[in-house]
């Protein structure tokens, strides 16, 4: 018998799964529940490092506080999680090919794949990352999205309302100038994205490092130069109809494979994760990885077309 740490955000997915299905899937198992909450105050204080298995139902909203909950503790390993992904990009899920997750758990029998994160070094409010640090368009689309929510639709619909709200940002962003020290070079120059990242997509599921692997001890470095304006519209506007391929984003971005690597934007924007910071106030950060941080379960893709994602 095992312990298993349900960690769940009950407003994710449109409110798809009450406590009570969470909890009856396991305990028909005969496993030993520990259940909390993210919209319980000060839920981290409920949470059970310790466990055998941590299962986690919400968005990567919710995988990032369940992270921010781990990295806080003094322990050198961490359970396996799986997650049952319940937001609206899932681009945490999308990565370990989990989007088909479900509540008949594979609390054993599947691959544990290591998951790096990124530690951030030069600001206060927060010192780690999942996903990506970065400036530029992304930021802003953020900044947007805060002003003006899209709440009706489903994911699929949602994301690509979001895209559209994308395109327009790129089109009008003024480019700014940055400055960054990676693997003993100096780059400067003016962009319109500057992007860390760990895994593949950022934002709306936009794919950006198609070759992003978490679990390799690199981040990719990603610059979309003020040159590539066009490429990256045309880009965007083949996503909304569902007509792009990731070999197409080598036509935009330049990339560079980093464990390590210094920045300074000198805009005011900034955002970690899907973390805004408005006032970035244009300081030098560093980056650097913390290699296998966590173990999320993998789920082995699916050889029936019919098991394939349809909806993002």
């Amino acid at each position: 018998m095992k312990t298993v740490q349900i960690v769940h955000n009950p407003t994710a997915g449109n409110a798809m799964h009450s406590r009570n299905d969470l909890v009856d899937s396991f305990r028909k198992s005969g496993h030993t529940i520990n259940y909390v909450s993210t919209e319980w105050e000060n839920w981290e204080e409920l949470f059970d490092p310790a466990a055998d298995f941590i299962f986690l139902a919400g968005g990567d909203g919710t995988v990032h506080k369940m992270a921010a909950a781990l990295l806080k503790v003094k322990q050198k390993t961490f359970p396996p999680i799986e997650l049952l992904p319940l937001g609206t990009a899932n681009n945490i899920a999308e990565t370990l090919r989990m989007l088909k997750a479900s509540l008949h758990s594979g609390i054993t029998g599947k691959a544990f794949g290591r998951f790096d994160c990124g530690r951030i070094k030069g600001m206060k409010e927060k010192e780690f990352f999942l996903e990506s640090v970065g400036f530029g368009v992304f930021p802003q689309l953020i900044a947007e999205m805060r002003k003006n929510p899209i709440e009706t639709g489903s994911a699929g619909e949602k994301l690509k309302k979001i895209l559209k709200v994308l395109v327009e940002i790129v089109k009008d962003f003024k480019p700014q100038k940055a400055k960054v020290k990676v693997n003993g070079i100096r780059i400067k120059g003016s962009f319109l994205m500057l992007e860390v990242m760990n895994i593949k997509h950022v934002g709306p599921n936009l794919e950006l490092a198609p070759h992003a692997d978490p679990g390799d001890g690199y981040l990719d470095l990603v610059m979309v130069p003020e040159s590539s304006r066009s490429q990256l519209l045309a880009y965007l506007e083949k996503m909304i109809r569902g007509e792009h391929s990731s070999s197409e984003v080598h036509e935009f971005a330049k990339y560079i494979r980093v464990q390590k690597v210094k920045m300074k934007w000198y805009g005011e924007h900034m955002h970690i994760d899907d973390t805004l910071f408005e006032d970035y106030s244009q300081k030098s950060i560093k980056i650097e990885m913390l290699p296998g941080a966590m173990a999320f379960i993998e789920n082995i893709p699916s050889s029936d077309p019919g098991d394939q994602k349809t909806d993002k």
